[in-house]
This record gives C-alpha cells, structure tokens and sequence, in this order.
C-alpha cells in the first residue's frame, strides 16, 4: 500500500543571477509531483524553507500574501480530500488529480485574489506590527491601543475598515468618535492618527489622501510656549550646586536650546558628528541630514562632556521621559517661569481659557521651539533656521515658533522707519 501523499508550499531557484524564488503548493505522489502556482516570486533571503513562509519585508504586505500562501495550499488540500473520498478512500493519482483541478482552477484563483483585496485594516494593523520585531515596546503597545480603538469603533457602528474602501471620510467619523467615547487629549488623539498614517505610507489605501489624514487637535490659539533670551540666561546662570542631577539636566536642555535637536538626537550625539565647527547629523525621526552651527553656549556644554584621554563626547543618557520630568523640577527654581502663562484652547465649539505656571508647559520639545524662536529673534533669516532645525515645510517651522519677545518702542520705531521711507 503506498505510502500517504504530501502537500506542501515549496520554493525553487528561477533566477541564478538574481536569487529569486518562484513560491508554489505541491502535491505529491507515487514520485511524481504536481505543482500549483502561488504568483509570488520573492528573494531566496525572505523565503523560511523551513516554516514554508515569506519572512518580514519580503513583499510589501508579508501577513496578507502569507494568508494567501495558505490559502492556495488548503484549497488543493481540499482537492486532495475530495478525490479522497470519491476513490473510496484511494489518494488520486496525479493524472487524475490534473483531470478535475483545472476546472476549479480558475476558481480557485480569483477566490485568491478576493481574499488578498478583501484585506482589513485591523489585519493590516497585525501583520505590520509583526513586520517590525524591532520596535520597541513601547511603539508595539501604542499600535495595540490603535487596534483596540478601532476594533471598538467597528463594533459600535457595526462596519468593518478594508483597506481598498477606507476613506478620509471614516477616519475623520472615528476621530470624532473617539473623543467623544473617550475625551481623548490633544497628544492622545495626535498619537493615534500620527500611528495610522505610519501604516497608510506603507499599506495602499487608494481612497485615502495621506497629506489630509491629521488630527482633530484641539486648536490652540496661542502660539507654543517657549523661553525667550532673559528665562535662558537664568537658567544658564542657575545655582546648582546642591545637585548634580539638575545641573546635568541643565546642560543637556541648554544643549538642545542652542542646536534645535530633538531628544532623541542629542543624546545620539557623538565626537563624529561635530564638523568643522558643525553638528552634522540623520535626524532620526525624519532622516533628514542638518547641519547645525556649534553656537558658543552649546560649544560650552560639549566641552564639558568631552573625555581628555578618548576625545569620546559622553553626554548624560537619559530617557525622555525622566528628562521630561526632571525638566519641571528645574524650571521651577526661576522665577519667571513661576508666573501663570494664560492659554486658550478651542475644543469643538468651546473656547477655554486656562492659567497655569510656565514651568507646568515646558517639555523637552520646549527647547527645540525656543531655539526657532530664538534664532528670528536674532535676526537669521527663516530658510537658514529651518535648514538647522531640520523643518521641510514652512507649514511644520511656523508651529515651532513663539511669539518674539515685546518692545515697547516698537510704535516710535516704526513711526520712525515709516517716515523715512516718505523722505527717501
């Protein structure tokens, strides 16, 4: 009697040059083979021989043409089983099996292609996660709470989001719904959008347009709230003897106030990326290349950091959230920045009113704005700052910027300029 037959998804070398794989489901039996085309051919380095799948990055949508890989491989199991049966519990030959699967061949393939187009975006969501084991977990479990939003969504308004039919439309429907399920913050509500436009950059969605996906943000109607040339000099000037964390804390934010860096860049910064008097560095965030000027502040600071016998530059490590923290406890030794700052918001239809301490409003993204707004009220032009502050668009530059500090001779100097002008 012989021996069971196998079904199986395989790979075979079809491009020697190239190392491509042409990937199929197989049927064997008797020695003899018969093979069923998948419409994948993928690099031999993303195919697993082992666990008969495309590895992360091999196609652009590796979790949807897996469900697909699989797909071909049951419906020839099915094949199998019901020539099974029909032989009286006889596995078909080969010939026989060709005999019948032609004809639901071409079923077989276009029910294929539905379930490939049919792909949700929950679905979209899982399979991008596992294409990214990089990820720290903090970015995975921010993509989990993106899932849960919108599976609760779908179950609330009975739908389902498929990727080929998604909308700027729906996502706007969910936003409105999230903040009034939810009462989702300004940062909150920015984080989910700003995850889901990460996946829509990779996954097609043909009725979407990306640049409209943005966030119902509460608008602010006051400008960011930065610190102007007499609050740094404070903070430059600060007494912190009595702890070595805060004066650690206070070199890494005038660092920051004097390059425009992110974070998460200046504590990436190392003796390589300082250049003939020039920070030059990939930003992380946008890859984009800034070429930032060693102002003499910031050239104070590094030294300071620098190992004598090494030249290695070692700045403070510490993570975002700590600095973020630690920031509070500092700003709140200046004076000036104990007096209530007053923000209007609008949310919907309201507008509200808040005072709170400027200390309470400082981040680490403070010093970043700080540094824009500095450099106008210096008088460097906008396209030079934004080329260091790495800003593509005046769009992104003109929400970094506070407002410029307030003369009181302004009035007297514009007469003054203005009158000129009659003359000339």
């Amino acid at each position: 009697m012989p021996s069971q037959p196998s079904t199986s998804c395989e790979s075979s070398t079809s491009n020697p040059k190239t190392k491509e794989v042409t990937v199929y489901a197989e049927y064997r039996h008797l020695g003899k083979c018969k093979r069923v085309r998948t419409g994948f051919k993928i690099s031999e380095r993303y195919w697993d021989n082992e666990k008969k799948i495309i590895r992360a990055n091999g196609t652009p949508d590796v979790g949807r043409d897996n469900k697909h890989l699989n797909f071909v491989l049951t419906g020839l199991n099915e094949w199998v089983n019901q020539l099974y049966i029909k032989n009286g519990q006889l596995y078909p030959t080969i010939d026989q099996f060709n005999a019948g699967y032609y004809q639901d061949a071409a079923k077989l393939q276009q029910a294929g292609e539905a379930s490939k187009s049919q792909a949700t975006l929950v679905d979209a969501l899982r399979c991008f996660i596992d294409e990214h084991p990089d990820w720290a977990p903090a970015t995975r479990k921010g993509f989990g709470t993106l899932i849960n939003n919108i599976t609760s969504y779908q179950l609330a308004q009975k739908t389902t989001w498929l990727l080929p039919t998604l909308t700027n439309e729906d996502i706007t429907k969910w936003q409105h719904w999230l903040l009034k399920t939810y009462d989702y913050k300004n940062a909150t509500l920015g984080k989910r959008v700003r995850l889901l436009r990460q996946l829509l950059r990779e996954k097609e969605a043909p009725n979407v347009k990306l640049g409209k996906v943005k966030p119902l943000y509460t608008q602010r109607l006051a400008p960011p709230v930065v610190l102007h040339q007499h609050e740094i000099e404070a903070l430059r000037n600060l007494d912190l003897h009595f702890s070595r964390k805060l004066a650690r804390v206070r070199d890494l934010m005038i660092a920051q106030i004097f390059s425009g860096l992110r974070f998460s860049d200046l504590v990436r910064l190392h003796k390589d990326n300082i250049q003939k008097g020039h920070i030059v560095m990939r930003m992380q965030k946008t890859d984009m290349l800034v070429r930032v000027p060693i102002f003499q502040p910031l050239q104070k600071v590094l030294n300071k950091y620098i190992d004598l016998e090494t030249g290695a530059l070692l700045l403070p490590n510490l993570s975002n959230q700590k600095f973020n923290e630690y920031i509070k406890e500092l700003c709140q030794l200046i004076p000036a920045l104990r007096k209530p700052v007053v923000i209007e918001a609008k949310k919907r239809d309201k507008t509200i009113t808040t005072e709170t301490p400027k200390w309470e409003l400082i981040s680490s993204h403070s010093s970043r704005q700080s540094f824009c707004t500095m450099c106008l009220e210096l008088g460097y032009y906008i396209k030079d700052t934004m080329q260091w502050s790495g800003h593509r668009t005046l769009a992104a530059f003109s929400r970094y910027t506070g407002l410029t500090d307030l003369y009181e001779d302004a009035g007297a100097d514009f007469s003054a300029r203005y009158a000129a002008k009659l003359s000339s």
